[in-house]
């Protein structure tokens, strides 16, 4: 019996899944980062189908089912480095804002690799507007978001999968995140 309890209490608590084996990714000069080895970048097919914006991401990959994604995007801004703290109000209240629901996971000022990042963990939810014509189930998501300031421009690290696959991909993108590199 006692092992039952043992065995139960393990799977309980072991994680989701091991790690994938990951290669670098060059995502633009002077920026790199893991990911599983079967990550591709998006076609431009995909990245207009799920990303409403006129302009296009720096980099973009998803995994071999294009459920998951992670990009980068860089954006000119007036923030500075030490205005991270500030930063970090200011996209937490966007994220707020973006979604119907949000449950905040995580928010920090995280360092990795020697620089700072404002951190977001979140799930999400997106339901169809009261009177839409045509309604849509909600949208559930997990996202991991990294927010740094380098010169005079934003970069902006995401990581975005279904909700329902949290358990498996949060440890990857977490790993992947640890990976970053600018500079």
């Amino acid at each position: 019996m006692n092992f039952v309890w043992i065995l139960f209490g393990w799977l309980l608590f072991a994680p989701a899944t091991d790690l994938p084996k990951m290669k670098k990714v060059k995502l633009t000069d002077g920026i790199t980062a893991q990911m599983p080895e079967d990550f591709r970048p998006m076609t431009d097919d995909e990245i207009a189908q799920r990303y409403f914006t006129y302009r296009k991401p720096v980099a973009l990959f998803t995994d071999r089912r294009a459920v998951v994604d992670f990009g980068l995007n860089i954006s000119t801004t007036t923030w500075k480095y030490e205005d991270l703290p500030i930063l970090k109000s200011f996209y937490k209240a966007s994220i707020m804002q973006m979604f119907t629901n949000v449950n905040m996971i995580k928010e920090e000022i995280e360092e990795i690799n020697g620089r700072k990042y404002a951190a977001f963990e979140f799930i999400s939810e997106v339901r169809s507007e009261p009177n839409a014509i045509v309604k849509t189930a909600p949208k559930i998501n997990y996202t991991y978001l990294l927010y740094t300031v380098v010169g005079e421009k934003v970069h902006i690290i995401n990581f975005t999968c279904p909700a329902a696959n949290r358990r498996e991909w949060q440890p990857i993108a977490q790993a992947m995140m640890k990976t970053i590199k600018i500079g």
